[in-house]
């Protein structure tokens, strides 16, 4: 048995306009984590040995392409763009080399009265199913529109898309799936969506306190949804009712705040690193005292936080750093 060190990192090839993205976590324990760039430059690591496989690097193949958005469904990486010949590019990870499969529909439009400069198509992505043969997600675009995205895991290039009955007041920063209510969680930044996709009927949207960038259903409690916003705000006021709990971190050295860093939700734990490479971990369980139960320091910083067998895993600068006693400290 390999002991495996208390921190890891896994250096990636460093590429012009590289910057980090996401860090993915396939649902077969066998498959790798994979590392998504702003270029969709894709980088594959073997999790339990914690290494690159440098030959299933899958350098971007030179198309000029913006990667706004990645989630993974089941086994299936989905990349969403906002510039490119492609609005959504499917990656099958598996035990053979990776390919990548473009998507010949592009449902998101620009709007007239939108710049080039504010985006045109993918804004941000929501997995939603992985059932037996098939992969669905939501895809929120700039143009303020949700679309349905369902495709037959062995003819992915020819999904179905389906409008959703939700347009938000402007674009599309952020969404989430709740699978018990079936229902989908949107946010234009200043307001909150909740579509029930049963009776395709969106309420009165609830107004919040500052921007919201990410959106997290609890995988365990899934009536309860976390927010992470622009800027750690303890004001209680501006959402429909008061929220059970509020806990952060602020970075007083940060000279702007970075809309694509994302946590995860680990029972009742939440993990989150930041710009200034300052790696948080959270317990909600007493929510009138939420505890940060550990607080470690990175060498750069950190775009997505992730939790893999146990480890916490960071991914930022093209580094991706395996804190594997984090949890259990």
């Amino acid at each position: 048995m390999v002991t495996l060190p208390a921190l890891k990192r896994v250096p990636l090839p460093k590429t012009p306009y590289g910057r980090s993205r996401r860090l993915l976590i396939p649902a077969s324990d066998n498959l790798p984590l994979v590392a998504i760039s702003m270029r969709a430059d894709a980088q594959f690591i073997n999790r339990r040995d914690q290494f690159r496989l440098t030959l299933n690097s899958l350098p971007n193949p030179g198309v000029q392409q913006h990667v706004e958005d990645a989630c993974v469904v089941g086994d299936i990486v989905v990349l969403g763009f906002n510039s490119g010949p492609s609005q959504v590019t499917f990656l099958p990870v598996t035990t053979e080399a990776p390919r990548r499969l473009d998507s010949g529909v592009s449902p998101h439009v620009s709007s007239p009265r939108m710049s080039r400069s504010s985006g045109e198509g993918v804004r941000c992505l929501a997995p939603m199913n992985a059932a037996a043969g098939s992969v669905e997600f939501f895809t929120g675009g700039h143009d303020r529109r949700i679309f349905k995205w369902s495709a037959d895991a062995q003819s992915l290039e020819e999904p179905t898309v389906t409008k959703i009955n939700v347009f938000l007041d402007s674009g599309v920063s952020a969404m989430a799936y709740r699978h018990d209510e079936k229902s989908l969680v949107s946010s234009d930044t200043k307001k909150l969506y909740v579509t029930d996709l049963t009776r395709l009927h969106t309420p009165r949207p609830a107004q919040v306190s500052n921007d919201v960038n990410q959106i997290h259903v609890h995988p365990q409690i899934p009536h309860l949804t976390l927010l992470e916003m622009i800027i750690f705000d303890r004001r209680m006021g501006g959402f429909d009712k008061a929220p059970c709990c509020t806990f952060g971190y602020r970075n007083t050295n940060a000279k702007f705040q970075q809309t694509y860093t994302k946590g995860s939700i680990h029972h009742t734990f939440f993990v989150r690193g930041h710009q200034d490479g300052t790696v948080v971990l959270w317990d909600f369980r007493n929510v009138k005292n939420i505890v940060t139960k550990r607080q470690s320091q990175l060498t750069h910083s950190v775009v997505h936080t992730v939790v893999s067998d146990g480890h916490v895993v960071t991914f930022g600068d093209s580094v991706v750093t395996f804190l594997n006693d984090f949890l259990h400290s």
